[in-house]
């Protein structure tokens, strides 16, 4: 039976939303995507966006476009925009929050997939806590345990959110960006070689490279350069658990500054540990042929 799956995003803050995004879609033989919802972003360092209402509208807007750009326009109905304020300014709701309420509330399970700040989850489960217990979330923030500290923009952007899904008891796996998804490490000539015999897969590589050389001072800066696509863990996490090594601990707290503080007798959270890079791109190349002229 396919998992149904809610995706929760910041298209358009990082090119791994996007490249997640492909691989969510072409891996429609193991999910039903019931939803595409949009998380807030702005002033990420990646991506121009002043506020969260104009970071809100670039991810619908490049979340549509790339529906387009694969043929599979009829999913664009699906798409919702979501916060425009984190849970320390506002726990006022929203089209992504209702719908991610309304679709948890009919399926006896749904997952969901949430690769930016935690808000729209957080939000959905304050207002209607009856779908704790009809979902799982993957969530792809903070960094690894032992790193410790959680300067991640997932994470930090709404430390509060965080706390309240990690508290909710819902059933939760977190993949760290440093020390896990930090190994998803690919390079521009990679991605020319396996992609650019698509539309969609020259779109990719294309803004892939442009990212990358924003950061470089010299040509120098080039060597040996890669970047990681943080965003394709969760959706692999999801196609196939053992691509990765995970261990079941007490849930930590959340302190003031975001840092974990281990506990031993409170719920467990499943954490990934460990990655398997070369399987998870070997998979997803492999699903964007389909694409090729």
């Amino acid at each position: 039976m396919k998992k149904k799956v809610i995706l929760d995003t910041d298209m358009f803050n990082e090119i791994d939303d996007q490249f997640a995004l492909t691989y969510l879609m072409t891996s429609l033989d193991t999910f039903d995507v019931e939803a595409i919802t949009i998380a807030p972003f702005f002033n990420s360092g990646y991506a121009k966006a002043n506020t969260i209402e104009e970071g809100t509208e670039k991810s619908y807007d490049r979340t549509l476009e790339i529906l387009d750009m694969i043929g599979m326009s009829e999913y664009k109905k699906k798409v919702y925009k979501g916060a425009v304020k984190y849970t320390t300014d506002s726990m006022e709701s929203n089209d992504a929050v209702d719908k991610m309420i309304d679709i948890c509330l009919k399926n006896d399970k749904t997952y969901i997939i949430a690769i930016g700040a935690i808000t729209n989850v957080a939000l959905a489960i304050n207002k209607e806590p009856k779908i704790i217990d009809r979902i799982e979330i993957i969530w792809l923030g903070g960094n690894a345990p032992w790193i410790g500290q959680n300067k991640e923009f997932n994470f930090k952007q709404d430390i509060n959110g965080v706390k309240m899904v990690f508290n909710s008891k819902v059933k939760l796996t977190v993949i760290p960006c440093r020390g896990v998804a930090s190994h998803l490490i690919t390079t521009t000539y990679e991605l020319r070689h396996y992609l650019d015999n698509s539309k969609i897969g020259k779109f990719l590589t294309d803004n892939f490279e442009k990212l990358k050389k924003h950061y470089f001072t010299s040509e120098e800066d080039e060597l040996g350069n890669s970047k990681t696509l943080w965003d394709l863990s969760a959706v692999a996490y999801l196609i196939n658990e053992d691509w990765f090594k995970t261990e079941d601990i007490s849930c930590p707290n959340i302190l003031e500054d975001g840092r974990y503080e281990s506990t031993i007798d409170k719920h467990k959270i499943t954490f990934a540990i460990d990655i398997f890079r070369n399987k998870i791109f070997n998979d997803y190349f492999k699903k964007m042929k389909q694409f090729e002229k």
